[in-house]
């Protein structure tokens, strides 16, 4: 062997060993972070599945039916005649057949609109139909304003409102138009800066069940204090390197810190990682360091 490659070995167990001395799983961690105070922990399935058909009926049909999520993850666009779509882009052409913003499309001409595998866009009401009675969450972001009321009045129409909560994201005129259609709907509020938490917090909202924050602004402490306000935490827990997605979840780094709400592309694998007693110390230190959040961690 030459010595080129014994020095690359060399640095490549060096740098091994100092990953494990920096990234090591922290012993003790106190109850507030260790623990879950308001229960179980929760697999969100990110646009239904991301590795499967993304924001398609079936996916979500076969994601519910495998058992592995607790949460459909999904966008929604409103037609300019008031029908809502299951849709994340905001130009059509990107991802089906037609083109130009959902909201300038009639109802009947999205419904002719395909995507890559030849599906068409879930409406709303057929997806709040196929979710009705199972074991499984909704969770829904307005992509607009304007799908506000529409979408909210179809799950209250579905009689639905225990079974969804809807994204406002960061965006407090969101929260504003849906509370102004209704008090009742669960909602999630992105936080981004402790100012936000503290905009939660005051507004005093029961039905304000979830906020969301970006893996490296999860810290255990800004978890403890959102618990502390009946608040679950949710976290999107991807990453941006497929590949490894694809072999193995980084979920578990989020129940750790005591996350509520995992938002991952890897279902079957975030699952498992729910069980803080699949790796050994040694094992998930090496998982902190290859998984470690990187700057892209709050995209959806």
């Amino acid at each position: 062997m030459s010595k080129a490659k014994l020095l690359l070995i060399a640095l490549m167990l060096s740098g091994t060993v100092g990953a494990y001395a920096k990234y090591r799983t922290p012993e003790g961690l106190p109850p507030e972070i260790s623990e879950h105070p308001l229960g179980r922990t929760y697999v969100a399935a990110h646009r239904g599945g991301y590795f499967g058909l993304q924001n398609v009926q079936r996916q979500f049909d076969a994601t519910t039916a495998a058992g592995d999520a607790d949460i459909l993850e999904m966008d929604l666009h409103a037609s300019s005649d008031g029908d809502v779509f299951v849709y994340h882009d905001d130009d059509l052409a990107t991802k089906s057949t037609c083109h130009g913003e959902p909201r300038t499309l009639t109802s009947a001409q999205i419904r002719q609109c395909r995507l890559p595998a030849g599906d068409p866009l879930p409406r709303f009401e057929e997806v709040l139909a196929h979710a009705k009675g199972k074991h499984i969450f909704l969770d829904a972001e307005f992509k607009t304003v304007d799908v506000i009321a529409p979408a909210i009045a179809l799950a209250t129409r579905a009689s639905m409102l225990d079974q969804v909560y809807f994204q406002t994201q960061g965006d407090r005129a969101k929260y504003a138009a849906a509370r102004a259609v209704s008090k009742d709907v669960y909602l999630q509020y992105k936080a981004t800066k402790d100012e936000d938490i503290d905009w939660v917090i005051a507004q005093h909202d029961s039905k304000l069940v979830v906020v969301e924050m970006n893996a490296t602004f999860a810290t255990g402490a800004r978890i403890a204090r959102l618990h502390q306000a009946g608040k679950r935490v949710s976290v999107n827990s991807w990453r941006y390197q497929m590949l490894e997605e694809r072999l193995t979840a980084s979920c578990d780094q989020a129940f750790r810190r005591g996350v509520d709400i995992a938002v991952t592309n890897n279902p079957a694998s975030c699952s498992a990682q729910r069980d803080p007693r699949l790796y050994s110390t040694q094992r998930q230190a090496l998982r902190d360091f290859l998984m470690r959040p990187n700057e892209k961690g709050d995209n959806d």
